[in-house]
Formats: structure tokens, sequence, C-alpha cells
């Protein structure tokens, strides 16, 4: 997995929250993993129909153990290759929200907000787990060559705002902004892992699929 991170390509999934809220979740998300485990595993298995290789599981607001233990095992029945663990960069308990999430194939410490933000995730992060680490930030630039020397495996953005400047980002996971799919597709910049955050679903990955043909 880390060299795969470090060095390979995958599809990543789609967003898993704007699923769960047309299907009526109100609260939190990671809820849903014990109390309507049919909608996340058919979200997970939508995205891997669609060519995702890796999924995220239910679990960025932070998770308690049980809806932590649950998210993890509907992400493995969905077929993907690859299941990362999806948390939020900010999470006031990351480490033990990591800990959580020992039995995935990596950690995806999403949305960072500030680069202070990001390399304290990082860092917390790896104190937490042997486990491959991403980091995404959700800001126009991020020093992105700086949170792999502070220890994640691979390093890029996600969500909103857009990177002013993608070049040398590992990942690339943009919100859908209003953008159809097939438009969105074509302007998500080049990067080795790509996939869709808040507002994409299948049918935004089948079209970035479409482009990496």
């Amino acid at each position: 997995m880390r060299e795969i991170l470090r060095n390979g390509t995958l599809l990543l999934d789609a967003a898993m929250g704007t699923a769960l809220l047309a299907r009526g979740l109100t609260g939190r998300a990671p809820s849903w993993n014990l109390s309507h485990p049919n909608d996340v595993q058919e979200i997970h298995v939508a995205h891997v129909a669609a060519g995702a290789e890796l999924v995220l599981t239910n679990t960025f607001v932070g998770a308690s153990a049980e809806e932590a233990s649950a998210a993890i095992l509907l992400a493995r029945a969905s077929g993907a290759r690859f299941v990362g663990g999806s948390l939020w960069a900010g999470a006031p308990d990351l480490e033990t929200q990591v800990a959580q999430l020992c039995r995935t194939d990596s950690i995806w410490l999403e949305a960072a907000i500030s680069v202070q933000q990001a390399l304290a995730a990082v860092r917390t992060a790896l104190q937490a787990t042997s486990l491959p680490i991403v980091i995404t930030c959700a800001m126009p630039a991020a020093p992105l060559d700086e949170l792999r020397a502070a220890g994640a495996t691979a390093a890029g953005y996600v969500c909103s705002p857009w990177p002013a400047d993608a070049r040398g980002a590992d990942v690339v996971k943009p919100a859908a902004d209003g953008l159809d799919p097939q438009d969105w597709a074509r302007k998500v910049p080049m990067a080795r892992l790509r996939g869709g955050c808040c507002g994409t679903d299948d049918r935004y990955l089948a079209a970035l699929r479409e482009t990496t043909l």
C-alpha cells in the first residue's frame, strides 16, 4: 500500500456524506454504520462499480469504537481493492480516532484548512499508527513537500477551493462545485490519486475514469 500511495495510480471514491444526505441523513454520518448499514455499503459498492479502487470509511467526523469497526467492515464488503480510514485533519481526538482505524490499509487525514493543522495532524497520526498516512488540504495552496517530509506518504488537495496549481500533488479530490460529471472530470487536475469530494457520486467517478483510459 505504501508503495502504491507513493508512486502508483488509483481511482479513489466519491462523497459519502452527499449520498447519505440524499438518503435522509440527519445528525452524524458514522451513526449510519450501525443504524443504516445497507445504505452505507450500497454507496461504497456504487463507487467500486464506477471504478473506485480505494474507498474511505464513513468516519470523517469521528466515530465511536463500534461505529469505526462497522465502518471498516462495510468498506471491506464493497469489494474495493483497498480501504482507507477517513478522518478530518482537525479532529480534537485524532490520535484515538486513528488508532480505531488500524485495520484499514492507510489513514487519510482530510480537509486540513491550515498548514499548521495539516502538519499537526500528520505528526499526531504517526504517533498512533504505522500505516501509511495521506494528508489532503482544503486550501488553494499547501506545502506538499513539507508535509511529505513530516511523514505523509502522499499529500494533495480535497474539496473546495480547488488548488490554484496542483502540480506536485499526489492526491486531488475536488468538490463538484455545481459542475456536471463530464465538465467536472475534464477540469480535475492530473494527479496519481484522483477522486471526488462534496457533491460528487458514482457518475462523477465514471466520468473521471474515462479521462484516464
